[in-house]
């Protein structure tokens, strides 16, 4: 009896099948929007448009005026509130001016036509001291302030613009 085994030579080896369509089209959109999603990321780090790198504006206007120096503003409390933080520079103009529960700052977003004057706990009756951070608590009516914005604090006249909302 013979029993020879028959090895296939490369040039009778069965043909790979192609890849569907389909699958290529899918395989070329997914690399595109890996690409693209890359892209923005690295474009933000370039660019710094994280919020928190921007340096926070100052008006010496409004310091000297109000005593105090706006220094941070985030939304919490999943969306519904807003912090204000200040640092007290002196001591007399913040008292007045915290006292004063009846105007309290305007917080309006500079990317719609929103705005918040509702401060849900605003400092008042208590001894301040100068170079100490207190805040402000808004509600945030509406949604008018939303985190990764920037937005303006109107007070007495005055405005802090291009403020970036955390």
């Amino acid at each position: 009896m013979n029993t020879t085994t028959y090895v296939p030579t490369p040039d009778e080896a069965p043909a790979k099948e192609p890849r569907p369509p389909w699958l290529r089209v899918a395989i070329a959109v997914a690399a595109v929007l890996l690409v693209a999603v890359l892209g923005v990321v690295a474009g933000r780090l370039v660019r710094g448009d994280d919020p928190r790198a921007r340096p926070f504006p100052q008006s010496t206007q409004m310091e000297t005026a109000l005593g105090v120096r706006f220094s941070r503003v985030a939304v919490v409390g999943d969306g519904g509130l807003v912090t204000v933080s200040y640092v007290v520079l002196d001591v007399d103009k913040a008292t007045r001016f915290l006292g004063d529960t009846t105007h309290p700052p305007t917080l309006r977003s500079e990317a719609r036509s929103a705005s918040t004057t509702r401060v849900s706990m605003m400092r008042q009756g208590h001894i301040n001291r100068a170079g100490a951070t207190y805040y402000f608590v808004y509600q945030n009516t509406g949604g008018a302030l939303r985190s990764g914005e920037e937005m303006t604090i109107e007070s007495s006249g005055l405005r802090l613009e291009h403020v970036p909302v955390l």
